[in-house]
């Protein structure tokens, strides 16, 4: 998801490209490019604040770009669903009730001898929310990246099931960004002003 914040409405700078472009061009690729650093840690931040996700996965979906010639900057969050292990999602284990010689457990999934998976547990979407456990949820190893993600049976038959995934950093991002805009184009018109006067 792209979504852009148009600076094309702080007075300051357009009057500034009108009466002195030269200055006021140099002063406005400087002022966003600082400007989309400071909107990529207001984002994160923001959205960290909301969501349990670690601020290095949001930073990786997550990126401001500047673009001078149309007085925006371009905010891209990626829209790909969160898998639920990236929101503290671990397995949950019970004791096993079987024959002692059954009772080897599962290395490849981290389950220690005399035990059995039996849903997930530490799930938390929101921060500050208590954790959840899923019972009905089993766990499968997801193609590629060998990782564990708990799943859900959608039906029968052995194939028949859906990882699970949450809210995506770009939904997230929907619900964060009425609290950056603002703050971004104010320091994006401060950062301007002191570019133009430190270059004229």
């Amino acid at each position: 998801m792209a979504d852009n914040i148009d600076l094309s409405a702080i007075n300051d700078i357009a009057q500034a490209l009108n009466d002195y472009p030269e200055i006021a061009d140099k002063a406005l690729r400087l002022a966003l490019a600082s400007a989309a650093r400071r909107g990529l840690t207001l984002g994160v931040d923001a959205i960290f604040q909301r969501k349990a996700l670690s601020k290095s996965y949001i930073r990786s979906n997550f990126d401001v770009r500047s673009r001078p010639k149309a007085l925006e900057l371009r905010i891209i969050a990626n829209q790909r669903p969160v898998l639920f292990s990236r929101y503290g999602a671990q397995m949950r284990t019970v004791p096993a009730r079987s024959e002692p010689r059954y009772l080897k457990g599962d290395s490849a999934r981290g389950i220690p001898r005399g035990r059995k998976a039996a849903g997930a547990k530490g799930l938390r979407f929101n921060r500050g929310d208590a954790k959840q456990t899923f019972r009905h949820v089993f766990w499968v190893r997801i193609r590629g990246s060998g990782r564990w993600e708990p799943a859900e049976r959608q039906g029968p038959g052995r194939s028949n099931y859906e990882v699970l995934h949450s809210m995506s950093v770009a939904q997230a991002w929907v619900h964060s960004r009425d609290d950056v805009a603002p703050e971004l184009q104010d320091y994006t018109a401060a950062e301007f002003t002191r570019q133009f006067l430190r270059l004229s």
